[in-house]
């Protein structure tokens, strides 16, 4: 194969001095004249996270990694100039590409057409995060690094049913994302994305891959939904117990749960809470995401009934110790683990109390999938849970 020829592009013709938000480029910028190679015909904007991958091997390398095949429905978030969107086009039934830069729209749309391929891309021009993607079944993307956290959280956690998301992302970021229970990276939103998925680190890809050249390398993750997309707990409960499970990081969990402000908060709206529960028991750990408002905490303290306080600590460490997590912390601890901890909370001895808050819930966000139901609320006793099928049933 005949060796690309180099062009060596002075500076000064590619930026004008009036665009301070453009990503900065080295003195001098060695380009390939491949069709993959960026031809600068407009500046890269710095704060959308613009860098072009021109390598053709890890390219390839993603598309293969990704197992796309002709009967595949492709999302590809941030397409550029459509180096990845053309491998991806050659290899599925169809590539829906979300760009925010009209540039960039032009630019792939006019590649794609001269590849004779038009009719298998559809080009949304609009905020990834802002829009409701269509129907896929696998999602490849060189996404910007700003935008990782929140684009993952909307595609596991929205209402999209798909198998994969193969991401090119960030390095730092790819290992946090991959951690296991143990790793010393092992964080919330690794414990979160493993609710409903799995995350595998694919490979490295260097900086130098990319036109301009970022600060830091970047990692091939591929994420893999599990479950069927069912979510086994309540979000805004889970999402809660995870902030405060991962609220200090060497702290274990008996002394997290213990801590005075801590046991006030979780004191406060279990009182709240009381009259959606049977016979009181319930401990409600809903909402622990504001930070309280309105009166100080001194004065609610003061408000409070020291011995009802005291009683409501005694139950929160009889609950970590019974089920083993006391002296654990959280990064040893896997979301079996923490699902466990939560059915504990809410789940007391006396007969599995179960929050009607919580069963109305289920009742209107699953509608008519009984067997849904009937599979999250196995967590309760054998003969609890078979008088609930017994109730569900006839309400369904």
């Amino acid at each position: 194969m005949e060796t690309p020829t180099r062009l060596l592009i002075p500076i000064s013709k590619l930026l004008s001095s009036n665009k301070p938000h453009i990503t900065p480029l080295s003195q001098s910028f060695l380009l390939h004249t491949s069709p993959d190679s960026w031809d600068c015909r407009f500046p890269l904007h710095q704060q959308r996270g613009q860098h072009i991958l021109i390598n053709p091997s890890v390219l390839d390398a993603i598309v293969r990694k990704a197992g796309v095949s002709p009967d595949d429905s492709v999302l590809e978030v941030g397409p550029g100039t459509g180096n990845l969107t053309v491998r991806l086009l050659g290899a599925a039934r169809h590539v829906t590409a979300v760009e925010i830069d009209g540039r960039m729209v032009e630019a792939l749309r006019e590649r794609v057409e001269n590849l004779g391929l038009s009719h298998k891309l559809t080009v949304i021009r609009g905020d990834a995060m802002k829009i409701q993607f269509p129907s896929f079944n696998i999602c490849v993307a060189n996404i910007p690094y700003g935008i990782s956290s929140p684009l993952i959280a909307k595609l596991l956690f929205g209402s999209y049913q798909f198998c994969t998301a193969t991401l090119l992302l960030q390095k730092e970021f790819a290992c946090r994302l991959t951690a296991l229970p143990g790793d010393s990276e092992y964080n919330r939103f690794a414990a979160n994305i493993r609710l409903v998925a799995e995350a595998e680190l694919i490979m490295d890809v260097s900086k130098t891959d990319f036109a301009p050249v970022p600060k830091v390398d970047s990692s091939l993750v591929t994420i893999r939904t599990r479950n069927g997309g069912i979510i086994p707990a309540d979000l805004n409960e889970w999402y809660g117990f995870t902030r405060v499970c991962y609220s200090k990081k060497n702290k274990t969990l008996g002394a997290i749960f213990k801590q005075e402000k801590m046991a006030l908060e979780l004191f406060k709206r279990s009182r709240s809470k009381k009259k959606n529960c049977i016979n009181g028991e319930f401990v409600n750990i809903v909402d622990l995401e504001s930070d309280g408002e309105g009166e100080s905490e001194e004065k609610e303290t003061k408000q409070m009934d020291p011995h009802e306080l005291g009683l409501f600590k005694e139950k929160i460490g009889k609950v970590l110790e019974k089920v083993g997590f006391n002296q654990k912390k959280h990064s040893n601890i896997t979301n079996e683990d923490l699902l466990c901890l939560l059915r504990a909370f809410k789940f007391q001895p006396r007969g599995s109390v179960l929050s009607i808050g919580h069963l109305c819930k289920f009742l209107i966000n699953l509608g008519g999938r009984y067997w849904i139901v009937c599979q999250v609320l196995q967590c309760c006793r054998e003969k609890c849970f078979q008088i609930l099928q017994g109730v569900l049933k006839t309400v369904l």
